[in-house]
C-alpha cells in the first residue's frame, strides 16, 4: 500500500512555526482534549464506549477501524527534554489527526507517547483516509524547549462484531508493536501473524527456563580453527547447542536472542563459561595449555559484577586468567559503551585476553583495535563468501588483512567453505581459518588433536555460541 503524498490543508491546530510556541503550550495542555472520548477509564467503558459507536457509525453507513498510535521515539524525547514535552508533542499529534476533513476520534491518550482512537470512514475509503491521518500527524512539533520530529507510527485494525471487541484491542495493539519494531514511522494493518509473535517468544523463554534448570537440554559442539598451512588444529570453538524435548533442536542465535530479551543471558552465559572452562582444565591435565575462548553477550559485561564472577569461575578449575579469551561482537565494542569498555578493562586487569568476533559486519576500526585491549580477530564470513569467483570480493579480502597486519592481534578468517577459498587465503597470507570445509561442528571426540607437545597440539580452544 503505497502512502497518499497529496499535501493536506493546513488543519487551524497545526503548529506554528517557532514564533507562536508560547501559544501553543498554553493551546495543547494534559487535559485539553476533555469532551472527546479520551477520558474514558477502564476497559470495561472502553468496550461499551466502541460497541456504541461502531452501532451509529454502521447506521450512518460508515466502517469503524481502530488506530493505536505509538511515538516511536518517546524515549529518545522524554530523556532529552522531560516527560512534559512528550505529553505535549503525543496530544499535539493527535490534535493534528482530529483537525482534519477524515473523522478521527481519540479514545486514549497516554503521557508515555501513545493513542487509541477509531477512524469513521465511508465504504473503501479506510484505506485512503488512514494515510490521510498518518500523513497530518507526521512533522515537527514546536515546543517550548526546543522543535522535535516525532516518529509517528500506526497500526490498525478493521472493527467487526465478527470478534469480541477485548480481541479486536489486543489485535491492534499487536499490529502497531510489530510497525514499530520492523518500520517505525509506517502504518500497518492487522494480520494474523502478528499474534504468534508474543506467544512463541513467551514460550520459548518458558522453555529456556526450564532447559537452565535442566541442563541435561544444553550441550556443546566443537569445530576446528586449522592452520592453513600445516591443516592441523590451532583453536576449537565449542558452539552452544540446546535440543528440547518437543521442539527439537533450537538455532543457537534464536536461544540466545530469547536469553538477551529476558535477561536469561546471564544464566545460559555462565553455564556456558562453566563448561568451558571445565573442559579446558581437563585438557591441562593431559598437557595440552589450551586457551579457550568464550563469546560474551554485551548484557553479561554491562554487569558490574560479571568481572568478579569470571574470576571465581577461573579459580574454582584452576584455569589460569590467560587461558581464557572471551570474544565480544564487533559492533558491542566498538559503539564506545562505557559500561561495556569498564568491564573489559577489569577483565583484562584480571590477566584475561580479548577477541572481537565478527569482523567486517559493523563498525570496522582499525584504530579501536589499537587502542583496546583485543587479542584476536574473527573475520565475518560474509567477507569471504565470494573471493573465489568475485576480484572485487578478493581485493576488499586483501585490504582487511592487509589493515589487520597493522595491529598486534591473531586473525582467524571464518566461513571458509571450499577448496577455493583455502586457496585464496594461502595466497594473500592468511594463516588461520574456519569453516565447514576444514571441519563442521560435532562432539569433541571427534577432534584429533594430536598429543600435547607433537605437530597437533592444541594451539588455542574456542568456545561460544553460534
Amino acid at each position: 500500500m503505497r502512502e497518499d503524498t497529496r499535501t493536506p490543508a493546513v488543519p487551524a491546530l497545526q503548529p506554528s512555526p517557532p514564533p507562536r510556541d508560547g501559544v501553543l503550550r498554553r493551546d495543547v495542555t494534559p487535559g485539553s482534549l476533555q469532551g472527546h472520548e479520551a477520558t474514558y477509564a477502564g476497559v470495561e467503558r472502553l468496550v461499551t464506549t466502541l460497541c456504541e459507536m461502531h452501532e451509529r457509525a454502521t447506521r450512518r453507513g460508515l466502517r469503524m477501524t481502530l488506530v493505536a498510535v505509538g511515538v516511536s521515539n518517546a524515549a529518545d524525547i522524554a530523556d532529552a527534554h522531560g516527560a512534559g514535552t512528550l505529553e505535549t508533542v503525543t496530544e499535539v499529534v493527535v490534535r493534528r489527526a482530529m483537525a482534519g476533513s477524515v473523522e478521527f476520534r481519540p479514545l486514549r491518550i497516554s503521557p508515555l507517547g501513545g493513542a487509541l482512537g477509531v477512524l469513521l470512514s465511508a465504504p473503501l475509503q479506510a484505506d485512503r483516509d488512514a494515510m490521510e491521518v498518518a500523513q497530518r500527524m507526521r512533522g515537527k512539533v514546536w515546543t517550548t524547549p526546543a522543535e522535535i520530529w516525532p516518529v509517528v507510527t500506526l497500526g490498525l485494525r478493521g472493527f467487526t462484531d465478527e470478534h469480541p471487541p477485548e480481541d479486536l484491542l489486543r489485535d491492534v495493539r499487536a499490529t502497531l508493536l510489530d510497525a514499530a519494531r520492523r518500520s517505525p514511522g509506517g502504518v500497518r494493518w492487522f494480520r494474523p501473524e502478528v499474534l504468534s509473535r508474543p506467544d512463541h517468544d513467551l514460550a520459548l523463554l518458558r522453555d529456556l527456563a526450564q532447559a537452565l534448570d535442566d541442563p541435561t537440554q544444553i550441550d556443546l559442539a566443537f569445530q576446528p580453527v586449522r592452520s592453513l598451512a600445516t591443516g592441523s588444529v590451532h583453536a576449537v570453538e565449542a558452539l552452544l547447542r540446546w535440543t528440547h524435548p518437543v521442539r527439537g533442536a533450537v538455532p543457537a542465535l534464536q536461544a540466545v536472542a530469547a536469553a538477551e530479551r529476558s535477561g536469561l543471558v546471564h544464566r545460559l552465559g555462565a553455564l556456558v563459561l562453566d563448561r568451558a572452562l571445565a573442559t579446558a582444565a581437563g585438557w591441562r591435565r593431559r598437557g595440552h595449555t589450551a586457551t579457550v575462548h568464550v563469546n560474551v553477550s554485551p548484557g553479561e559485561l554491562r554487569d558490574p559484577g560479571y568481572a568478579e564472577r569470571v574470576a571465581d569461575l577461573l579459580g574454582r578449575h584452576a584455569v589460569p586468567p590467560s587461558g581464557l579469551l572471551l570474544e565480544v561482537t564487533e559492533t558491542d565494542v566498538m559503539t564506545g559503551d562505557e559500561d561495556v569498555l569498564a568491564t573489559l578493562l577489569r577483565l583484562r586487569r584480571l590477566g584475561v585476553r580479548i577477541g572481537i568476533d565478527d569482523f567486517g559486519t559493523g563498525y570496522s576500526s582499525i584504530s579501536h583495535l589499537h587502542r583496546l585491549p583485543v587479542d584476536t580477530v574473527k573475520v565475518d564470513r560474509s567477507l569471504v563468501a565470494g573471493i573465489a569467483t568475485s576480484p572485487a570480493d578478493l581485493d576488499l579480502v586483501r585490504a582487511v588483512l592487509a589493515l589487520l597486519a597493522t595491529a598486534p592481534v591473531d586473525v582467524v578468517v571464518e566461513g571458509v567453505e571450499t577448496a577455493d577459498q583455502v586457496d585464496c587465503l594461502r595466497l594473500l597470507g592468511c594463516e588461520l581459518a574456519q569453516g565447514y570445509h576444514l571441519g563442521r561442528p560435532g562432539p569433541l571426540s571427534s577432534l584429533d588433536l594430536g598429543r600435547a607437545d607433537g605437530p597437533g597440539q592444541v594451539g588455542d580452544m574456542t568456545s561460544g555460541v553460534a
